[in-house]
């Protein structure tokens, strides 16, 4: 038996919660996985996973090997990975994740930046706003706007942004620019859905006066954000969408600001990954590359 390949496994199993998971997440058949879990608790005579048909849980003595092997394991990465750096470039491939817009109108562009600094990293990119679960489904790192919920993550805030309300030169002159946030409730506007609660956002706003949040009517509900901004293009109402993700609309004129004189919340960006888990070259060279790109952009870096 290859004790680390079962050290390996046993703490993946543990992650995911779940044989199938950590299979799929290992690339390898769930026989496969079960048969070095087995081997490792007959070499150590020791019950480390308690399972049945519908259940796993780790048992006590399987908690405390957990831990121990964890940090093991974490320092052999360290060894090897410290060895390989002094003779090699970054190189493998990473699986990164980050919402829509970021995706494709922050990263995607400046991607060829990433490839020509470290042409021996592959990056397998999921854009959307769903929240997958980083380490059951094997995820190295991912992007997300927000505040992180998941305590278990590490997360490292790297930029930040605001909201602007806006819509189309055309649809104003028919339709006119609110003065205040309240006449919202008298205009068309397009409403973009939460992803957790399936209702949409609230335009939200604040001043010296203090704190709005206007449930406008939205003759068009979408749960997409570049559905939502081609909506607003469209003339079809008014959006409040990231500040990064108009600046060129408007800048071109195809889109125009309303009531800038109420600012709304501040939005956090932060990249994240798993903890307890040693991070790897090609993945640190990326985060890295993350975090400057949103330094040197003037809509996402951190005031």
């Amino acid at each position: 038996m290859d004790l680390i390949a079962a050290m390996n496994t046993f703490v993946r199993v543990v992650e995911a919660g779940n044989f199938t998971k950590a299979a799929d997440s290992l690339d390898l058949p769930n026989a496969t996985v079960t048969r070095l879990i087995q081997g490792l608790e007959q070499h150590l005579e020791v019950r480390l996973l308690q399972r049945t048909t519908r259940t796993l849980t780790v048992t006590p003595e399987g908690a405390t090997y957990y831990e121990r092997v964890v940090r093991l394991l974490t320092e052999l990465a360290d060894i090897e990975s410290s060895a390989k750096q002094s003779l090699t470039t970054p190189s493998g491939r990473i699986r990164v994740e980050a919402p829509a817009t970021i995706g494709t109108m922050v990263l995607l562009p400046a991607m060829g930046d990433f490839y020509r600094a470290y042409p021996g990293v592959e990056v397998d990119l999921g854009t959307s706003n769903r929240k997958s679960d980083l380490i059951a489904e094997g995820v190295d790192c991912a992007i997300r706007a927000g505040n992180i919920v998941e305590e278990s993550l590490v997360a490292r805030r790297i930029g930040e942004f605001r909201f602007t309300t806006c819509a189309s030169p055309q649809f104003l002159a028919t339709h006119g620019a609110p003065a205040t946030p309240d006449e919202l409730k008298t205009r068309t506007t397009i409403g973009m859905l939460s992803s957790h609660t399936g209702r949409a956002h609230p335009f939200r706003f604040s001043n010296d006066s203090g704190e709005v949040q206007v449930p406008p009517s939205n003759r068009l509900l979408l749960n997409d954000t570049n559905a939502y901004l081609a909506a607003g293009l469209t003339g079809l109402g008014i959006i409040q969408a990231p500040a990064y993700a108009v600046h060129a609309a408007l800048e071109s004129g195809r889109l125009v600001a309303v009531l800038e004189d109420w600012q709304t919340p501040t939005i956090p960006v932060h990249v994240i990954y798993p903890p307890n888990r040693f991070l790897s070259a090609k993945v640190r060279v990326f985060i890295d590359w993350v975090v400057d790109l949103f330094e040197r952009h003037p809509h996402l870096r951190r005031s």
